[in-house]
Protein backbone atom coordinates (compact mmCIF):
# COMPACT_ATOMS: atom_id res chain seq x y z
CA UNK A 1 0.00 0.00 0.00
CA UNK A 2 2.46 2.40 0.73
CA UNK A 3 4.26 1.78 -2.33
CA UNK A 4 0.60 2.38 -4.19
CA UNK A 5 1.04 5.90 -2.19
CA UNK A 6 3.56 6.92 -3.34
CA UNK A 7 3.60 6.16 -7.24
CA UNK A 8 0.15 7.99 -7.01
CA UNK A 9 1.81 10.95 -5.15
CA UNK A 10 4.34 10.69 -8.08
CA UNK A 11 2.41 10.11 -10.93
CA UNK A 12 -0.09 13.39 -9.55
CA UNK A 13 3.40 15.51 -9.06
CA UNK A 14 4.59 14.55 -12.37
CA UNK A 15 1.31 15.28 -14.70
CA UNK A 16 0.85 18.61 -12.41
CA UNK A 17 4.45 19.29 -13.01
CA UNK A 18 4.32 18.86 -17.17
CA UNK A 19 1.68 21.17 -17.31
CA UNK A 20 2.85 24.03 -15.51
CA UNK A 21 6.37 23.08 -17.72
CA UNK A 22 4.05 22.96 -21.06
CA UNK A 23 2.40 26.13 -20.06
CA UNK A 24 5.41 27.95 -19.27
CA UNK A 25 7.39 27.05 -22.18
CA UNK A 26 4.31 28.08 -24.08
CA UNK A 27 4.34 31.44 -22.75
CA UNK A 28 8.45 31.68 -22.62
CA UNK A 29 8.19 30.42 -26.80
CA UNK A 30 5.63 33.65 -27.78
CA UNK A 31 7.78 35.90 -25.60
CA UNK A 32 10.51 35.23 -27.09
CA UNK A 33 9.49 35.54 -30.15
CA UNK A 34 8.28 39.09 -29.28
CA UNK A 35 11.59 39.70 -27.76
CA UNK A 36 13.54 38.90 -30.72
CA UNK A 37 10.76 41.15 -33.14
CA UNK A 38 11.54 44.56 -30.72
CA UNK A 39 14.58 43.81 -30.79
CA UNK A 40 14.70 43.57 -34.59
CA UNK A 41 12.47 46.69 -35.10
CA UNK A 42 14.85 48.60 -32.17
CA UNK A 43 18.13 48.15 -34.47
CA UNK A 44 16.67 49.01 -37.63
CA UNK A 45 15.23 51.93 -35.98
CA UNK A 46 18.77 53.16 -35.02
CA UNK A 47 20.19 52.37 -38.71
CA UNK A 48 17.28 54.46 -39.67
CA UNK A 49 18.27 57.38 -37.62
CA UNK A 50 21.59 57.36 -39.31
CA UNK A 51 20.81 57.38 -42.83
CA UNK A 52 18.35 60.44 -41.32
CA UNK A 53 22.00 62.46 -41.07
CA UNK A 54 24.65 60.21 -43.63
CA UNK A 55 24.80 57.68 -46.42
CA UNK A 56 28.85 57.69 -46.15
CA UNK A 57 29.24 53.84 -46.43
CA UNK A 58 32.06 54.11 -44.21
CA UNK A 59 29.66 55.52 -41.64
CA UNK A 60 26.85 53.04 -42.33
CA UNK A 61 29.54 50.39 -42.02
CA UNK A 62 30.46 51.05 -38.48
CA UNK A 63 26.79 51.72 -37.42
CA UNK A 64 26.03 48.32 -38.68
CA UNK A 65 28.93 46.70 -37.23
CA UNK A 66 27.62 48.27 -33.49
CA UNK A 67 24.82 46.40 -33.61
CA UNK A 68 24.01 42.67 -32.35
CA UNK A 69 22.23 42.18 -35.91
CA UNK A 70 25.56 43.66 -37.95
CA UNK A 71 28.02 42.07 -35.78
CA UNK A 72 26.33 38.33 -36.55
CA UNK A 73 25.80 39.45 -40.18
CA UNK A 74 22.19 40.00 -40.01
CA UNK A 75 22.05 43.30 -40.89
CA UNK A 76 21.92 45.15 -44.03
CA UNK A 77 21.47 48.35 -45.54
CA UNK A 78 20.15 48.42 -49.32
CA UNK A 79 20.86 52.47 -50.85
CA UNK A 80 18.87 53.32 -53.70
CA UNK A 81 20.90 52.65 -57.22
CA UNK A 82 23.79 51.90 -55.08
CA UNK A 83 25.45 49.01 -52.99
CA UNK A 84 24.31 47.37 -50.37
CA UNK A 85 25.92 47.91 -46.96
CA UNK A 86 26.13 44.61 -44.54
CA UNK A 87 25.28 41.11 -45.66
CA UNK A 88 21.89 40.83 -47.20
CA UNK A 89 19.95 38.19 -47.24
CA UNK A 90 16.70 38.43 -49.61
CA UNK A 91 16.72 39.01 -53.55
CA UNK A 92 16.65 42.44 -54.90
CA UNK A 93 12.85 41.94 -55.74
CA UNK A 94 11.95 41.48 -51.96
CA UNK A 95 14.07 45.19 -51.66
CA UNK A 96 12.50 46.92 -54.68
CA UNK A 97 8.90 45.83 -53.19
CA UNK A 98 9.46 46.95 -49.95
CA UNK A 99 10.97 50.27 -51.13
CA UNK A 100 7.30 51.31 -52.52
CA UNK A 101 5.98 50.82 -49.42
CA UNK A 102 5.17 53.08 -46.11
CA UNK A 103 6.11 50.72 -43.02
CA UNK A 104 7.90 47.59 -42.30
CA UNK A 105 6.76 44.21 -44.11
CA UNK A 106 8.52 40.89 -43.15
CA UNK A 107 9.54 38.48 -46.01
CA UNK A 108 11.01 34.78 -46.17
CA UNK A 109 14.71 34.61 -46.22
CA UNK A 110 16.54 31.11 -46.11
CA UNK A 111 16.44 29.37 -42.69
CA UNK A 112 14.49 32.52 -41.28
CA UNK A 113 12.77 35.59 -41.99
CA UNK A 114 13.76 39.11 -42.63
CA UNK A 115 12.25 42.48 -41.89
CA UNK A 116 12.48 45.11 -44.48
CA UNK A 117 11.92 48.31 -43.44
CA UNK A 118 11.75 51.74 -46.06
CA UNK A 119 13.70 54.87 -44.74
CA UNK A 120 14.28 58.13 -46.26
CA UNK A 121 17.80 59.63 -46.01
CA UNK A 122 19.19 63.17 -45.61
CA UNK A 123 19.34 63.24 -49.55
CA UNK A 124 15.66 62.38 -50.02
CA UNK A 125 16.16 58.66 -51.40
CA UNK A 126 14.49 56.00 -50.21
CA UNK A 127 16.75 53.27 -48.34
CA UNK A 128 15.63 49.64 -47.00
CA UNK A 129 16.94 48.51 -43.95
CA UNK A 130 16.71 45.04 -43.56
CA UNK A 131 17.26 43.06 -40.25
CA UNK A 132 17.54 39.09 -40.79
CA UNK A 133 15.48 37.08 -38.09
CA UNK A 134 16.82 33.31 -37.78
CA UNK A 135 14.24 30.68 -37.09
CA UNK A 136 15.90 29.19 -34.22
CA UNK A 137 16.60 32.67 -32.50
CA UNK A 138 13.67 32.26 -29.86
CA UNK A 139 14.85 28.87 -29.36
CA UNK A 140 18.51 29.67 -28.35
CA UNK A 141 17.32 31.71 -25.60
CA UNK A 142 14.76 29.48 -24.92
CA UNK A 143 16.76 26.23 -23.94
CA UNK A 144 18.87 27.03 -21.15
CA UNK A 145 15.31 28.59 -19.56
CA UNK A 146 13.68 25.16 -20.39
CA UNK A 147 16.27 22.93 -18.55
CA UNK A 148 16.43 25.26 -15.70
CA UNK A 149 12.38 24.39 -15.29
CA UNK A 150 12.70 20.80 -16.33
CA UNK A 151 15.23 20.34 -13.15
CA UNK A 152 12.85 22.33 -11.08
CA UNK A 153 9.82 19.80 -11.94
CA UNK A 154 12.06 17.10 -11.60
CA UNK A 155 13.00 17.81 -7.97
CA UNK A 156 9.33 18.94 -7.37
CA UNK A 157 8.04 15.44 -8.30
CA UNK A 158 10.71 13.62 -5.93
CA UNK A 159 10.34 16.15 -3.46
CA UNK A 160 6.48 14.99 -2.96
CA UNK A 161 7.86 11.52 -3.49
CA UNK A 162 10.03 12.02 -0.22
CA UNK A 163 7.12 13.64 1.86
CA UNK A 164 4.96 11.09 1.00
CA UNK A 165 7.24 8.09 1.65
CA UNK A 166 7.68 10.02 5.02
CA UNK A 167 3.79 10.65 5.61
CA UNK A 168 2.84 7.38 4.85
CA UNK A 169 5.33 5.79 7.42
CA UNK A 170 2.63 5.52 10.34
CA UNK A 171 -0.01 4.67 8.61
CA UNK A 172 1.58 1.76 7.33
CA UNK A 173 2.65 1.06 10.20
CA UNK A 174 -0.88 1.39 11.53
CA UNK A 175 -2.18 -0.81 9.18
CA UNK A 176 0.39 -3.57 9.57
CA UNK A 177 -0.72 -3.36 13.64
CA UNK A 178 -4.63 -3.86 12.41
CA UNK A 179 -3.46 -6.73 9.88
CA UNK A 180 -1.33 -9.12 12.70
CA UNK A 181 -3.96 -8.52 15.18
CA UNK A 182 -7.20 -9.27 12.64
CA UNK A 183 -5.36 -12.16 12.08
CA UNK A 184 -5.26 -13.48 15.65
CA UNK A 185 -9.38 -12.68 16.08
CA UNK A 186 -10.59 -16.27 16.95
CA UNK A 187 -8.07 -17.42 18.36
CA UNK A 188 -8.33 -19.33 22.04
CA UNK A 189 -5.28 -16.83 23.33
CA UNK A 190 -6.63 -13.43 25.14
CA UNK A 191 -5.30 -10.62 23.41
CA UNK A 192 -5.02 -7.42 23.98
CA UNK A 193 -7.33 -4.40 22.91
CA UNK A 194 -6.13 -2.96 19.26
CA UNK A 195 -4.22 0.39 19.98
CA UNK A 196 -2.85 2.45 16.94
CA UNK A 197 -2.04 6.00 16.43
CA UNK A 198 -2.96 7.22 12.72
CA UNK A 199 -5.76 8.21 10.80
CA UNK A 200 -9.05 9.25 11.88
CA UNK A 201 -10.17 6.08 9.30
CA UNK A 202 -7.66 3.89 11.15
CA UNK A 203 -8.88 4.47 14.71
CA UNK A 204 -12.25 3.69 13.99
CA UNK A 205 -11.46 0.57 12.23
CA UNK A 206 -8.90 -0.99 15.27
CA UNK A 207 -12.16 0.22 17.19
CA UNK A 208 -14.41 -2.11 15.67
CA UNK A 209 -12.11 -4.75 15.25
CA UNK A 210 -11.69 -4.66 18.85
CA UNK A 211 -15.46 -4.89 19.44
CA UNK A 212 -15.47 -7.98 16.58
CA UNK A 213 -12.68 -9.74 18.41
CA UNK A 214 -15.09 -9.55 21.83
CA UNK A 215 -17.99 -10.87 20.07
CA UNK A 216 -15.96 -13.58 18.55
CA UNK A 217 -14.54 -14.47 21.84
CA UNK A 218 -18.09 -14.47 23.31
CA UNK A 219 -19.35 -17.14 20.84
CA UNK A 220 -16.70 -19.50 21.41
CA UNK A 221 -17.17 -19.22 24.76
CA UNK A 222 -20.96 -20.22 24.06
CA UNK A 223 -20.30 -22.61 21.94
CA UNK A 224 -17.97 -24.56 23.79
CA UNK A 225 -20.15 -24.30 27.21
CA UNK A 226 -23.10 -25.78 24.81
CA UNK A 227 -21.25 -28.67 22.98
CA UNK A 228 -19.69 -29.31 26.77
CA UNK A 229 -23.62 -29.20 28.14
CA UNK A 230 -25.03 -31.08 25.76
CA UNK A 231 -22.37 -33.99 25.37
CA UNK A 232 -22.81 -34.18 29.54
CA UNK A 233 -26.48 -34.77 28.69
CA UNK A 234 -25.82 -37.31 26.53
CA UNK A 235 -24.26 -39.34 29.42
CA UNK A 236 -27.54 -40.50 31.04
CA UNK A 237 -28.92 -42.06 28.12
CA UNK A 238 -25.51 -43.48 27.04
CA UNK A 239 -24.81 -44.92 30.29
CA UNK A 240 -28.15 -46.70 29.85
CA UNK A 241 -27.23 -47.81 26.55
CA UNK A 242 -24.35 -49.70 28.25
CA UNK A 243 -26.14 -51.49 31.30
CA UNK A 244 -28.56 -52.87 28.76
CA UNK A 245 -25.92 -53.77 26.22
CA UNK A 246 -24.13 -55.58 28.79
CA UNK A 247 -27.12 -57.63 29.43
CA UNK A 248 -27.99 -59.35 26.29
CA UNK A 249 -25.56 -62.07 26.54
CA UNK A 250 -22.40 -63.27 24.10
CA UNK A 251 -22.14 -63.58 20.34
CA UNK A 252 -20.63 -61.33 17.87
CA UNK A 253 -23.37 -59.15 17.62
CA UNK A 254 -23.56 -58.41 21.06
CA UNK A 255 -20.01 -57.83 21.17
CA UNK A 256 -20.43 -55.35 18.12
CA UNK A 257 -22.88 -53.60 19.69
CA UNK A 258 -20.77 -53.29 22.90
CA UNK A 259 -17.59 -52.16 20.68
CA UNK A 260 -20.25 -49.34 19.20
CA UNK A 261 -21.44 -48.24 22.59
CA UNK A 262 -17.92 -48.14 24.09
CA UNK A 263 -17.43 -45.80 20.62
CA UNK A 264 -19.75 -43.45 20.94
CA UNK A 265 -18.85 -42.89 24.73
CA UNK A 266 -15.07 -42.25 24.04
CA UNK A 267 -16.50 -39.85 21.61
CA UNK A 268 -18.74 -38.08 23.79
CA UNK A 269 -15.76 -37.61 26.82
CA UNK A 270 -13.54 -36.49 23.86
CA UNK A 271 -16.22 -33.68 22.79
CA UNK A 272 -16.32 -32.61 26.47
CA UNK A 273 -12.47 -32.42 26.86
CA UNK A 274 -12.34 -30.83 23.72
CA UNK A 275 -14.89 -28.13 24.49
CA UNK A 276 -12.99 -27.68 27.34
CA UNK A 277 -9.62 -27.32 26.00
CA UNK A 278 -8.91 -23.73 24.71
CA UNK A 279 -5.25 -24.54 23.88
CA UNK A 280 -6.09 -27.11 20.94
CA UNK A 281 -3.77 -27.13 17.90
CA UNK A 282 -5.94 -26.24 14.55
CA UNK A 283 -3.78 -27.89 12.14
CA UNK A 284 -3.22 -31.35 13.01
CA UNK A 285 -2.18 -33.99 10.63
CA UNK A 286 -3.31 -37.33 10.40
CA UNK A 287 -2.49 -40.60 8.21
CA UNK A 288 -5.84 -40.81 6.20
CA UNK A 289 -4.46 -44.60 4.66
CA UNK A 290 -4.61 -45.53 8.68
CA UNK A 291 -7.64 -43.16 9.94
CA UNK A 292 -9.88 -44.69 6.61
CA UNK A 293 -9.07 -48.16 7.31
CA UNK A 294 -9.63 -48.25 10.75
CA UNK A 295 -12.83 -46.51 10.14
CA UNK A 296 -13.80 -49.03 7.24
CA UNK A 297 -13.23 -52.07 9.40
CA UNK A 298 -16.19 -51.07 11.38
CA UNK A 299 -18.05 -50.51 8.89
CA UNK A 300 -17.32 -53.55 6.92
CA UNK A 301 -18.34 -55.42 9.86
CA UNK A 302 -21.86 -53.75 9.48
CA UNK A 303 -22.35 -53.90 5.69
CA UNK A 304 -21.66 -58.16 6.57
CA UNK A 305 -24.36 -58.03 9.12
CA UNK A 306 -26.90 -56.41 6.60
CA UNK A 307 -25.58 -58.15 3.50
CA UNK A 308 -23.93 -55.59 1.74
CA UNK A 309 -21.41 -55.92 -0.46
CA UNK A 310 -18.23 -53.63 0.75
CA UNK A 311 -15.32 -52.63 -1.36
CA UNK A 312 -12.01 -50.95 0.70
CA UNK A 313 -9.59 -49.98 -1.95
CA UNK A 314 -6.56 -48.36 -0.27
CA UNK A 315 -3.79 -47.45 -2.83
CA UNK A 316 -1.00 -45.67 -0.75
CA UNK A 317 0.68 -46.98 2.30
CA UNK A 318 0.46 -43.28 3.96
CA UNK A 319 -1.64 -40.26 3.03
CA UNK A 320 -0.70 -37.60 5.08
CA UNK A 321 -3.66 -34.64 5.38
CA UNK A 322 -3.47 -31.45 7.29
CA UNK A 323 -6.63 -32.58 9.06
CA UNK A 324 -6.87 -34.03 12.75
CA UNK A 325 -7.65 -37.58 12.93
CA UNK A 326 -11.30 -37.44 14.77
CA UNK A 327 -12.36 -34.57 12.01
CA UNK A 328 -11.32 -36.99 8.95
CA UNK A 329 -12.81 -39.88 10.73
CA UNK A 330 -16.18 -37.79 11.35
CA UNK A 331 -16.01 -37.55 7.71
CA UNK A 332 -16.28 -41.28 6.60
CA UNK A 333 -18.55 -42.02 9.44
CA UNK A 334 -20.52 -39.16 7.79
CA UNK A 335 -20.45 -40.74 4.40
CA UNK A 336 -20.71 -44.26 5.29
CA UNK A 337 -23.30 -43.55 7.66
CA UNK A 338 -25.80 -41.72 4.95
CA UNK A 339 -25.67 -44.97 2.65
CA UNK A 340 -26.56 -47.14 5.30
CA UNK A 341 -29.15 -44.65 6.41
CA UNK A 342 -30.34 -44.12 3.07
CA UNK A 343 -30.30 -47.32 0.82
CA UNK A 344 -31.88 -50.37 1.68
CA UNK A 345 -30.06 -53.60 2.84
CA UNK A 346 -28.21 -55.07 0.58
CA UNK A 347 -27.24 -52.08 -1.80
CA UNK A 348 -23.32 -52.68 -2.21
CA UNK A 349 -20.80 -49.50 -1.72
CA UNK A 350 -17.28 -49.30 -2.68
CA UNK A 351 -14.92 -46.61 -1.02
CA UNK A 352 -11.28 -45.80 -2.45
CA UNK A 353 -8.50 -43.90 -1.22
CA UNK A 354 -5.87 -42.14 -4.15
CA UNK A 355 -3.13 -40.26 -3.76
CA UNK A 356 -1.41 -38.45 -6.68
CA UNK A 357 0.23 -35.55 -7.56
CA UNK A 358 -0.34 -33.76 -3.96
CA UNK A 359 -3.95 -34.84 -3.15
CA UNK A 360 -5.43 -37.43 -1.67
CA UNK A 361 -8.66 -38.64 -3.28
CA UNK A 362 -11.17 -40.61 -1.09
CA UNK A 363 -14.33 -41.93 -2.90
CA UNK A 364 -17.70 -43.46 -1.12
CA UNK A 365 -20.26 -44.82 -3.82
CA UNK A 366 -22.96 -46.87 -3.35
CA UNK A 367 -25.39 -48.96 -5.41
CA UNK A 368 -28.79 -47.01 -4.44
CA UNK A 369 -30.74 -44.37 -6.19
CA UNK A 370 -28.67 -41.49 -6.05
CA UNK A 371 -28.92 -37.96 -5.44
CA UNK A 372 -31.45 -35.68 -7.19
CA UNK A 373 -30.46 -31.76 -6.28
CA UNK A 374 -26.76 -32.25 -5.05
CA UNK A 375 -26.70 -28.73 -4.80
CA UNK A 376 -29.11 -29.00 -1.91
CA UNK A 377 -28.00 -32.11 -0.35
CA UNK A 378 -25.03 -29.94 0.36
CA UNK A 379 -26.00 -27.08 1.86
CA UNK A 380 -26.11 -26.89 5.78
CA UNK A 381 -29.32 -29.03 7.51
CA UNK A 382 -31.12 -29.42 4.42
CA UNK A 383 -32.36 -33.16 4.23
CA UNK A 384 -35.74 -34.42 2.37
CA UNK A 385 -35.53 -37.76 4.45
CA UNK A 386 -35.66 -36.31 7.74
CA UNK A 387 -32.50 -36.16 8.74
CA UNK A 388 -30.10 -33.04 10.09
CA UNK A 389 -28.38 -32.68 6.88
CA UNK A 390 -25.20 -32.53 8.21
CA UNK A 391 -23.28 -35.01 6.73
CA UNK A 392 -22.22 -34.10 3.35
CA UNK A 393 -21.92 -30.93 4.92
CA UNK A 394 -19.53 -32.31 7.22
CA UNK A 395 -17.18 -33.27 4.86
CA UNK A 396 -17.59 -30.37 2.73
CA UNK A 397 -16.28 -28.47 5.11
CA UNK A 398 -13.45 -30.72 5.92
CA UNK A 399 -12.10 -30.94 2.62
CA UNK A 400 -12.09 -26.90 1.90
CA UNK A 401 -9.93 -26.87 5.12
CA UNK A 402 -7.11 -28.61 3.52
CA UNK A 403 -7.62 -26.42 -0.05
CA UNK A 404 -9.68 -29.30 -2.04
CA UNK A 405 -12.74 -30.34 -3.21
CA UNK A 406 -16.15 -32.06 -2.87
CA UNK A 407 -17.56 -33.66 -6.04
CA UNK A 408 -21.31 -35.13 -5.90
CA UNK A 409 -21.96 -37.04 -9.22
CA UNK A 410 -23.17 -40.81 -10.37
CA UNK A 411 -20.45 -43.60 -10.13
CA UNK A 412 -19.91 -47.09 -11.59
CA UNK A 413 -22.51 -48.64 -8.71
CA UNK A 414 -25.21 -46.21 -10.86
CA UNK A 415 -25.82 -44.61 -7.69
CA UNK A 416 -24.59 -41.60 -5.66
CA UNK A 417 -20.65 -41.36 -5.66
CA UNK A 418 -19.56 -38.43 -3.31
CA UNK A 419 -15.55 -37.78 -4.16
CA UNK A 420 -13.43 -35.81 -1.76
CA UNK A 421 -10.06 -34.25 -3.02
CA UNK A 422 -8.06 -33.37 0.16
CA UNK A 423 -4.44 -31.09 -0.35
CA UNK A 424 -1.93 -33.58 0.70
CA UNK A 425 0.24 -32.43 3.90
CA UNK A 426 3.08 -30.85 3.30
CA UNK A 427 2.79 -30.65 -0.64
CA UNK A 428 2.85 -27.44 -2.82
CA UNK A 429 1.06 -27.43 -5.86
CA UNK A 430 -1.17 -25.30 -8.11
CA UNK A 431 -4.60 -26.20 -7.54
CA UNK A 432 -6.65 -27.22 -10.97
CA UNK A 433 -10.05 -26.57 -9.46
CA UNK A 434 -11.45 -23.87 -7.19
CA UNK A 435 -11.87 -24.63 -3.09
CA UNK A 436 -15.56 -24.14 -3.07
CA UNK A 437 -17.20 -27.38 -4.14
CA UNK A 438 -18.35 -28.32 -7.66
CA UNK A 439 -21.47 -30.22 -8.35
CA UNK A 440 -21.95 -32.35 -11.46
CA UNK A 441 -25.34 -33.25 -10.83
CA UNK A 442 -27.18 -35.35 -13.32
CA UNK A 443 -31.14 -34.61 -11.80
CA UNK A 444 -32.55 -36.14 -15.26
CA UNK A 445 -31.18 -39.54 -14.16
CA UNK A 446 -31.95 -39.44 -10.26
CA UNK A 447 -34.98 -40.97 -8.25
CA UNK A 448 -34.83 -39.89 -5.35
CA UNK A 449 -33.18 -36.89 -2.78
CA UNK A 450 -31.05 -38.39 0.16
Amino acid sequence: MRRALIWITLLTSALVAALLLGAVTVLDWRDAGARASADATAQATAVAQVLSITVDHDALRRAVAMTSAGARGDLAVHLAGGPTVGTSHVGPQDVAAAAGRSGSVDVDAPGGTARLRPVTTVDHDTAVVEVYLPGDAALAGLLPRFGALLLVAVGSVLAAGLVAWLRSASMVTALRTLAASAATIGGDREHPPISIDGPEELTDLAASLNRIADRVRQLLASEREMVADLSHRLRTPLTALRLDSESIGGGPVADRIRRAVATLGADVDELIRTAGDTCREASTTCDAAVVVGDRMAFWSALAEHQNRRCEFTCEPDTAPVPLPAQDLAAVVDALAGNVFQHTPSGVPMAVTLVRHGGWVTLVVEDGGPGIADPEAALRRGASSQGSTGLGLDIARHAVEATGGTIFVDRGRLRGARIRLRFGEAGAHHARGEPRAWRLWSRRARSASTR
